[in-house]
């Protein structure tokens, strides 16, 4: 009997070294930041101006009357030099933008990165789509442009 309850509390003991160890390192070392994962400037950071791009953009949609679900989107590649495949994937980022748009309710379609309102940042149903982050990213950058731009 002595031998199982002092084979539990170094079990017990192991664990418990483990949670320990395994939070500092947690505080220690954040495992990723909205700004390395999105590749945005770090907080404080001076932000210059770029040059003028016009970026791809949907411009239309043809229905087709045979298969109402069947869509062809024109798109305009504005001035960036894109190759096939980088093309393809921004094409598909702006589609769903637009089905996002189309979804979600036209009240919901905000960010706010205003420090005085730090419980109204995006709603719910905005957050979890592809669009919202990119608008988080957005805002914080013209943030960030805007403080860099005042700056004395």
């Amino acid at each position: 009997m002595k031998m199982n309850i002092s084979y539990i509390r170094k079990i017990r003991q192991s664990v418990s070294i483990l949670i320990i160890a395994s939070f500092l390192t947690a505080q220690i070392s954040p495992i990723a930041s909205a700004q390395s994962v999105l590749n945005l400037p770090a907080p404080g950071a001076m932000v210059t101006q770029s040059t003028i791009f016009v970026p791809p953009m949907l411009k239309g949609m043809k229905v087709d009357p045979q298969q109402p679900f069947q869509f062809d989107f024109i798109l305009d590649s504005g001035n960036a030099d894109l190759e096939q495949t980088a093309l393809r994937e921004e094409a598909g980022k702006l589609i769903r933008y637009f089905l996002a748009s189309l979804t979600i309710p036209e009240d919901d379609l905000w960010v706010n990165l205003s420090p005085y309102e730090k419980d109204r940042i995006i709603p719910s149903e905005f957050g979890v789509t592809e669009m919202g982050r990119d608008l988080l990213a957005q805002d914080y950058i013209l943030k960030q442009l805007t403080a860099s731009l005042i700056y004395p």
